[in-house]
Order: C-alpha cells, then sequence, then structure tokens
C-alpha cells in the first residue's frame, strides 16, 4: 500500500530527525514525509555532545531514500499564493502552506503563526511534532525507557520544547520528566 504524504516544515523534520528514528517513524505511521524545496533549505543542523563540548551536525535530507523524505517543488500555480503568505511567516512556512493547500495534502508544523494562517486559509488543523510522536509511540508500542530516549533527544538535539497549548504537552512532561 502506498504511503500518504505529509508536509513538514523545517522546524518539524528538525525535531524529527533529531531521534535518529526518522525512517522508522515514516514507516510505521505509513507516511512519507514532504518538504517544500523552501522547507527543505531551512533544515540545518542537530546539537551533540561529543567530548563534553556541542557539535553542529547537520541533517543531510539526501540521505534518506524517497519512501521516507521527498522535496517537492512549487508549481506556478502555487507561486502567488507562496508569495503572498512569504509576507507573513518564513519562506519554508508560505511554501508548504502554499502545496498543503493547492495539492490538499496534510501539513504539520508547530509555527504559531503559520497554524494562525493554516486556520485563516482553512486548512485542517496542521500536526504537530508531538502529535506525530505519539502516534508513532502507540502505532510502534514503544517502552516508556525508549521514548524518553527519543523525546529526550528532540529536546536536546533540537532545541524543541512544546508550548503548553500543544495537546500533548502533558504526555510529552509525563514521559520526559519520569526519571
Amino acid at each position: 500500500m502506498p504511503r500518504s504524504p505529509l508536509l513538514l516544515d523545517a522546524c518539524v523534520v528538525i525535531n524529527l530527525a533529531a531521534t535518529d528514528h526518522l525512517p522508522l517513524i515514516a514507516q510505521t505511521t505509513n507516511v512519507t514525509f514532504a518538504l517544500a524545496r523552501q522547507a527543505a533549505a531551512e533544515v540545518g543542523y542537530l546539537r551533540d555532545l561529543v567530548d563534553g563540548d556541542v557539535t553542529l551536525t547537520a541533517i543531510d535530507l539526501d540521505s534518506y531514500d524517497g519512501a521516507t523524505v521527498q522535496t517537492i517543488t512549487l508549481t506556478p500555480a502555487e507561486y502567488p499564493l507562496y508569495v503572498n503568505l512569504a509576507g507573513m511567516v518564513d519562506d519554508g512556512e508560505a511554501a508548504t502552506i502554499a502545496v498543503a493547500a493547492k495539492r490538499g495534502i496534510p501539513l504539520a508544523t508547530d509555527d504559531r503563526k503559520a497554524r494562525r494562517v493554516c486556520a485563516e486559509l482553512q486548512l485542517a488543523d496542521p500536526m504537530r511534532t508531538l502529535s506525530i510522536l505519539h502516534s508513532y509511540a502507540d502505532m510502534a508500542g514503544l517502552q516508556p525507557a525508549h521514548l524518553r530516549n527519543l523525546l529526550v533527544k528532540i529536546r536536546d538535539r533540537a532545541s524543541f520544547q512544546p508550548p503548553r497549548s500543544d495537546p500533548d504537552f502533558k504526555w510529552w512532561h509525563k514521559i520526559v520528566d519520569n526519571n
């Protein structure tokens, strides 16, 4: 069965890449993560602690197979909306929202402004990093210690802290704070 596409903005792909389980997350949740070229260009680095020093590790999207991550180029029909949205949100979010709106593909973003723009465009409520991870954890039947390790990696390597408004905020803290 072919996987469904899920558009990600740069922040969400950075968070998921921090787990070192991006292909497994895509496979388990039966999605192919898609990024607009503009969002892919914003994907940067993870922070790793090596011998007591912080080292930046580049995220290489090309290292993932096409079933895990695909890069999408805007079509001519998507450019006007992209240009309009780029005045409100970053280029990556603008391109991601334009593709979602024009192609009817669901998207994921944690960015508050981008989520507001999606609501104004009457798009489906975007997924968030934690909703993707919560689904993955449930589908994979992850053990608590393994799940905590993944969430701590996101916190430390991607500098991610969910906002209190995230529906999975309590789930995150229950797992991360459980020592």
